[in-house]
């Protein structure tokens, strides 16, 4: 019984380097199409993600970023989003416990709700910048928090980190 729980216990410390791993590619994803684009074999990979990405975000050029002369496969606030989630697992600082982490990611995301509103309403025009900052104040800590806890379970430590 000691061999498999010790097997178990070996297993277990992968789920947060492959946790990081999954998050930082999702972090690039957002250039796999266009590095992708007409490499045999690869090709389909970046079709895939191309497909993912039409299902999840309204593509409007006029709201998205551009580099070496084309247009991201998203707008510039998923662009935000995905590059926040694979930068907070990268940093993975500051660890922070349970409530700061729901506060941070509640006022991030008020922050992206009125942004939106505020657009939509045509309060104000739409504003690269703010999309940005707004997709990575919310997604941020999300990515460090995931391999956080993917850590903690893998560890068996039930202990909050420190305030």
């Amino acid at each position: 019984m000691e061999a498999s729980a010790a097997g178990a216990r070996e297993w277990r410390v992968w789920i947060p380097r492959l946790t990081r791993i999954a998050l930082v590619l999702v972090g690039i994803s957002p250039f796999v199409p266009r590095l992708f684009e007409g490499l045999p074999g690869l090709d389909s990979i970046g079709r895939a993600f191309e497909s993912w990405f039409v299902f999840q975000c309204h593509r409007d050029p006029l709201r998205s970023l551009e580099l070496f002369g084309r247009v991201l496969p998203v707008c510039s606030r998923c662009f935000a989003i995905y590059a926040g989630l694979g930068l907070g697992a990268l940093v993975l600082r500051p660890r922070l416990s349970a409530w700061p982490l729901r506060i941070w990611v509640a006022v991030a995301a008020l922050a992206m709700v009125l942004d939106v509103w505020t657009e939509a309403l045509e309060m104000r025009p739409s504003w690269t910048p703010l999309r940005i900052l707004s997709g990575i104040l919310l997604a941020y800590p999300v990515g460090g928090a995931l391999v956080w806890a993917a850590r903690d379970w893998a560890l068996g430590d039930a202990t909050p980190p420190a305030k």
